[in-house]
């Protein structure tokens, strides 16, 4: 029986050509998934994070095209971010998500061909997180050296104080407008476009807060017009800056002599507002509304407390148990 030939298409001239022709650069990648991602309705934050983390992954695997990258790359790519860099596994998560998310995106999208690099990237295990809250006496350092006498550091007291009695994150406050804020009902109302997870939510406020709120705008009124909107402005009514307040926060964590010792920041006054929350009687689910966590597991990390609150809660119940045996 005659064997048959194995037919073997003989390769044109113009095969490589056209191969490396329709080859997609990382920039023109990186563009094709922006594109996606506006069309989308993705948060210009959003998508710049994505564009920061994409070109941090690119300079340390140094590829050109998109089509080289292999799984091999994002080992090293975790390996170089973790050891070079010294960054914290969960700092790497949070690139490694957002890499994973893009490539598993243009996969989808069939422009990465036949194989997906991050198939079997998985996220770096890590512990369960302590949050850890500020002490009354570390509150009562840092609110007492700012001069509330200046329209900067009044604006900056009242935001700080809507951080640790109201649990708001820096980007909301940042954006919170006067129409936002129910003075009669004494609540905030912040919009999909204001919140991290796009649902509405309804923020309690407290009396003395409502007050410098409602100071705070009247004072924005005299002086910069009544067509003001925003609540948190620049001494000269311009917006402020996405980082500004934190700045400002270091400067008086300095001032104070809390710095080096204990961690200053606008999230770590949300995290005491929480804690103080469910010390105080909250209930978990309530503050997961309040703090527009998505999944309730978010919020159980402020389940946490330190030794002298054990011993108390357990001396609260030993002192009621009757049961002699």
């Amino acid at each position: 029986m005659e064997r048959k030939r194995k037919i073997v298409r003989r390769r044109s001239l113009n095969d490589d050509f056209l191969y490396y022709s329709s080859r997609l650069t990382v920039a023109e990648a990186l563009n094709k998934i922006k594109l996606i991602f506006v069309s989308e309705g993705y948060r210009d934050r959003t998508i710049n994070d994505y564009e920061m983390y994409w070109k941090e992954f690119f300079k340390i695997i140094e590829a050109e095209y998109i089509d080289t990258v292999s799984t091999d790359d994002f080992r090293a790519y975790v390996h170089h971010l973790l050891k070079e860099r010294g960054l914290s596994p969960v700092t790497v998560n949070i690139r490694l998500t957002s890499m994973r998310s893009m490539f598993n995106r243009l996969f989808k999208e069939g422009i990465l061909g036949r194989t997906n690099p991050v198939e079997n990237i998985r996220k770096l295990r890590t512990d369960e997180p302590k949050v850890k809250g500020l002490k009354d006496e570390h509150i009562l350092r840092l609110f007492s050296v700012i001069d509330k006498d200046t329209y900067p550091g009044y604006r900056d007291y009242c935001a700080m104080l809507l951080m640790l009695k109201c649990g708001l994150r820096l980007n909301e406050i940042n954006a919170l407008e006067v129409a936002d804020i129910d003075f009669d009902d004494s609540v905030i109302h912040l919009t999909g476009s204001k919140n991290k997870n796009r649902k509405r939510r309804i923020i309690p406020v407290p009396k003395k807060v409502l007050q410098e709120l409602k100071h705070l705008a009247s004072e924005n009124r005299k002086y910069f017009g009544n067509s003001v909107r925003m609540v948190f402005l620049n001494h000269d009514g311009t917006p402020l800056l996405d980082d500004h307040l934190r700045k400002r926060m270091h400067l008086y964590a300095e001032k104070c002599g809390l710095k080096g010792s204990v961690a200053i920041s606008p999230h770590k006054l949300r995290h005491t507002f929480a804690i103080n929350f469910l010390k105080n009687g909250g209930d978990i689910r309530a503050l997961q509304l309040i703090m527009g966590h998505a999944d309730l597991s978010t919020t159980q990390v402020y389940l946490t407390y330190s030794n002298e609150d054990i011993k108390y809660g357990f001396n609260k119940v030993d002192k009621n148990d009757n049961l002699d045996v």
